[in-house]
């Protein structure tokens, strides 16, 4: 082996070519240290950093400029069950699940037939609530919307029958759904992506919640 180790150098002498392999080891070894000494350099390094003076907090301007009430989501919602439903606001504007807005009662108890309720009563009430809040002003779109929270057992008859009590206002009587006057949303302008009403608002012409969501309802 010693004798094959001397006529490889031996050779490589006489070819010209060097052996870099120990060189490049140690360059290795050399970069290692060097970025360690670094990497303890930024751990134990120090920042010399001037904290702000403290600032009262009602001092402090607001991120986002103050919203008209009007505009606010009400976050509506109308929570039914076999026994009656509820018209409350998680935001609390319009009455809250402890004292909602508004008790609908049901009005026929036989076990064998689709729950029905007073669904005028809780028509009256959503009109009652645009039209204090929006009419002759300009109503922002946020505010169309409504959540229905209804009992998994309540058929879809009357689910029929609440969207139409919170989509629109209802004539006095009984009026068949096909015969019920048009109503339409205000007049908007496209501006941007998005559309923005221009026409002053009016319960009896305009829609009243039309932006029905489903929720589940939960007795927790």
């Amino acid at each position: 082996m010693k004798r094959r180790e001397e006529q490889v150098e031996q050779e490589e002498v006489e070819s010209g070519e060097l052996n870099l392999i120990p060189y490049l080891d140690i360059v290795t070894n050399l970069m290692l240290f060097l970025l360690a000494a670094a990497a303890a350099g930024f751990i134990l390094g120090q920042i010399n950093t001037t904290l702000p003076d403290s600032v009262p907090a009602d001092q402090v301007a607001p991120s986002e400029p103050a919203k008209n009430p009007d505009e606010k989501p009400l976050q509506l919602i109308v929570s039914t069950t076999k026994q009656g439903m509820l018209l409350w606001s998680i935001s609390g504007l319009e009455g809250t699940l402890e004292a909602p807005k508004a008790r609908i009662n049901r009005l026929n108890t036989k076990p064998d037939e689709a729950p029905a309720y007073d669904y005028k009563t809780l028509n009256d009430a959503l009109y009652e609530i645009a039209a204090r809040r929006w009419k002759g002003k300009i109503r922002s779109l946020d505010t169309y919307e409504i959540i229905l929270q209804a009992d998994p057992d309540i058929p879809y008859e009357t689910i029929v029958h609440i969207l139409d009590a919170v989509r629109r206002k209802l004539p006095p009587g009984d009026v068949a759904a096909h015969s019920l006057p048009p109503v339409t949303m205000p007049k908007a302008d496209k501006q941007g992506d998005k559309f923005v009403p221009t026409e002053p608002y009016d319960p009896d012409k305009h829609f009243l919640f039309p932006d029905v969501l489903f929720g589940k309802w939960s007795f927790d």
